[in-house]
Formats: C-alpha cells, sequence, structure tokens
C-alpha cells in the first residue's frame, strides 16, 4: 500500500487542514487572554460566569448544529455560522478600536464568535469523515494533529505579543483571516451530505423525519458509541491533569538540578511543554504515515499503555531526568492514540446522523476538563502515589472501553486488511 500524500485527498480536506491551522493560529492569539482580559475588566467572578456561558451556549450549539448539518447540508451550516464569526470579529475590533472601547460590545461579540466556533467543529468532522477513506485517515488526523498544535503554540506567541498593547490590531487580523476563509467556504468547499445519502439505505433517510430530541436520544441508546465516548473522557481527562495536578505538584513539590543547573518546579512544567510541544511538530506527520502501517486496536493499545505511564510518572516522581523520559514517553503516546481515536470514532458513527455524533463526542472534552478539575481537588487529599495509581486506573480504564467499544465491529475490517497486506 503507498504511503498517503497531501496531493492525494480530498480538495475539501486539503483547504480544510489549512484554513483550519489559520484559524487556531488566530483563535488561540485570543481566547486564552480572553479570561484576563474579563477578569481585569469585570472581576475574576463575573469572568468565570461569562465564560462559563459561552462554553455551555457553544455545546449547545454544537449539538444543534450537528442536527441540522445532518439535515440542510454541512457547507450551508458552515456559511452561515462563518457569516456569524466575521460579524462577531468585525464588532470585536471596533469595540477595541482608538474610537471605541467597549466591554459590554466585546463581552456580546465574544459570545457570538464562541457559538459560531461550537457551529463549525462537529460539522468540518462530519465533513472529513464524508470524503475520506478509513486509510486515510491515519494521515489526515496526524496531519491535522500537528498543526493544531503548532498553530496553538504560534497563536499564543502571537497573543502574548499583541494582545494587550495592540488588541485593535491583532482583532482586525483576526477578522480578515475569518473574511478569508469565508470566501473559500463560498467558492470552494463541496458540499458533501449528497455523497452521504447516495447510498440509497433506509438508515440513512430514516432519521430526517426525527426531530432533534429523539436524534440525540438515539445517539444515547447508541451502547457502542456510548462506551467509546466514555473511553474518551477517561483517556481526555489524563491530559487535563497537566496544567491543573502535577502543575501545582511540581511548584509545590519539585527542586533539583539538571547539568548543574538549579530548576524550579515552575520551570520543569515549562520544559515539560516544551518537550511536547517539540516533538509534536518533528514527529507527528512522519509518525501518523508510519501508524498507517499496523492495526487501529494494536497502536491504540500502545499508545495509551505509553500515554498512562508517562502520566503516572509525572505524579509522583520528584528525579528530573525520569520528568524528562516521561514527558517524552506521553508524547508518543499521544501521537499514537489521540490520531488514532478520530480514525476509530469514524469507524463507528452512522453515515445518517454523523454530525450529530461528531457533536456529541465534542462533549466528551468539556466533560474531561471536569475531571481535571476534581483531579486538582482529590489531589489536594491523596499523596501523590494515590495519584499515579488513580491515573493508571483511569488509563486502564479508558483502554478497556476503547476495546470494547471496537470489539463488534473491529474483527472484519481487521480481517479485510489482513487480506490486503497479503
Amino acid at each position: 500500500m503507498q504511503p498517503m500524500k497531501y496531493a492525494d485527498l480530498h480538495r475539501n480536506i486539503k483547504i480544510h487542514i489549512i484554513t483550519d491551522f489559520f484559524t487556531d493560529l488566530t483563535q488561540k492569539s485570543i481566547i486564552p487572554f480572553m479570561a484576563i482580559y474579563l477578569s481585569v475588566q469585570m472581576g475574576a467572578g463575573w469572568a468565570g460566569v461569562l465564560l462559563t456561558v459561552n462554553i455551555v451556549s457553544s455545546m449547545i450549539a454544537g449539538l444543534g448544529a450537528g442536527y441540522w448539518s445532518d439535515r440542510i447540508g454541512r457547507k450551508k451550516m458552515m456559511v452561515i455560522a462563518q457569516c456569524v464569526q466575521v460579524f462577531a470579529l468585525f464588532w470585536l475590533a471596533a469595540a477595541n478600536s482608538p474610537w471605541l472601547n467597549s466591554v459590554e460590545l466585546t463581552c456580546i461579540m465574544f459570545f457570538l464568535s464562541s457559538l459560531s466556533s461550537g457551529i463549525t467543529v462537529p460539522i468540518a468532522g462530519a465533513m472529513i469523515v464524508d470524503v475520506s477513506s478509513e486509510h486515510e485517515r491515519h494521515y489526515v488526523y496526524g496531519l491535522q494533529y500537528w498543526t493544531t498544535n503548532v498553530a496553538i503554540t504560534f497563536g499564543a506567541l502571537m497573543g502574548g505579543l499583541l494582545f494587550d498593547s495592540f488588541r485593535f490590531i491583532l482583532f482586525s487580523l483576526v477578522c480578515m483571516e475569518s473574511l478569508v476563509t469565508l470566501f473559500i467556504l463560498l467558492f470552494f468547499i463541496q458540499e458533501t451530505m449528497e455523497r452521504t445519502e447516495k447510498t440509497g439505505s433506509v438508515q440513512t433517510t430514516a432519521p430526517v423525519r426525527r426531530n432533534m430530541l429523539k436524534t440525540y436520544g438515539s445517539v444515547l441508546r447508541d451502547r457502542k458509541f456510548m462506551v467509546f465516548f466514555t473511553a474518551s473522557v477517561l483517556a481526555v481527562s489524563l491530559e487535563f491533569q497537566l496544567d491543573k495536578y502535577i502543575a501545582v505538584r511540581l511548584k509545590s513539590e519539585f527542586s533539583a538540578q539538571l547539568f548543574h543547573w538549579n530548576i524550579s518546579g515552575l520551570q520543569m512544567f515549562s520544559l515539560i511543554l516544551a518537550i511536547n510541544t517539540v516533538l509534536v511538530a518533528l514527529v507527528a506527520i512522519p509518525f501518523s504515515k508510519w501508524m498507517g502501517r499496523f492495526q487501529s486496536r494494536s497502536i491504540m493499545t500502545v499508545g495509551m499503555c505509553l500515554y498512562t505511564a508517562g502520566f503516572a510518572v509525572l505524579a509522583f516522581s520528584n528525579w528530573a531526568v525520569l520528568l524528562i523520559g516521561s514527558a517524552v514517553l506521553l508524547t508518543i503516546g499521544e501521537l499514537m492514540y489521540s490520531p488514532v481515536r478520530q480514525v476509530l470514532l469514524a469507524g463507528i458513527i452512522p453515515d445518517s446522523d454523523r454530525a450529530a455524533y461528531m457533536a456529541a463526542d465534542g462533549m466528551s472534552y468539556n466533560l474531561a476538563a471536569l475531571l481535571g478539575s476534581l483531579g486538582l481537588m482529590i489531589g489536594a487529599v491523596l499523596p501523590s502515589y494515590a495519584m499515579a495509581s488513580l491515573y493508571v486506573i483511569i488509563g486502564i480504564a479508558a483502554l478497556g472501553f476503547f476495546r470494547r467499544s471496537l470489539r463488534p465491529s473491529a474483527e472484519p475490517s481487521e480481517s479485510l486488511r489482513c487480506a490486503d497486506a497479503s
């Protein structure tokens, strides 16, 4: 089997990867700093309330968008959302211009921008599944994982340089990027829902007659998906431990010398983040090509084991060399498990409700974030070795749920892949 190349992908995917990179780059230059802005302007309490409202509203908007995208088309919903995004970002820039400084207008437009992002994400995910094969998805999700991480890194750097003193310029650049993305959506992206509906199967057309509550009721009753959803929540919750319990523990407990340099806990935490970022930037794409040669379930198993082991070590160790090694270990595990998780998800969701399932899957990240916060609370009571044991239990449970969700449908596909190989 020939290795995948970017030029071999469907036009929609190629365009989406490029636009998604610049969207992530610009959005991540704003979103992480809005909490600071709102706290300064309105107080920490009101800032927390507004950010919570934004998150919950974008989640609800994503569920609605997933439902309607499966009915009226991917492109239509994405264009509507992008129009809202351009409108919101234009007035966000205006509200922070030399001619106008309005905190109230900034809050309203940031809310609309969050709604637009909540609408776009599940639809874009469904569109990728519409026009890709299982073999292509290993490469696509690996490439997407790389571009997202690189964009987040440079976006945070750009925001750090511009947000405080040059907010109008920053918001204007983000608005221009959003306007270009809208132009590309209108004239270059193809509708993909017709491709899904041409199967002619009863399952494809029946859900159109269901309302939203019944649609998501059927998602909740889909046992295989809910087992997979549970596995995702558990796996991603470990990632959210990094900047919560692990960061706090290193700050309070860690102090060591590395190559004759004194390193504080915060410096070690920064080094762990840097190792993760650099490794992802350097090896994510060749790694995704290499992983395409192996069974998805095998990659998931090995990746989750490395990922879990890395976090378990970070939870208790104060030896600098071991912490650096565990950072490398969890990054390799993440590079293996994260893109493959997307591939496996695409294989278990029904064609007729792809966007709805993608929207429901997006909820796993919000629940994982909640578990991450709970981990910080539990860590205040339990000793570090107990937290490490808890991470191992969570990782093993996640892997067990992943394998259980794939057991019924994995065997035929594996047989076919073995036959292809022979």
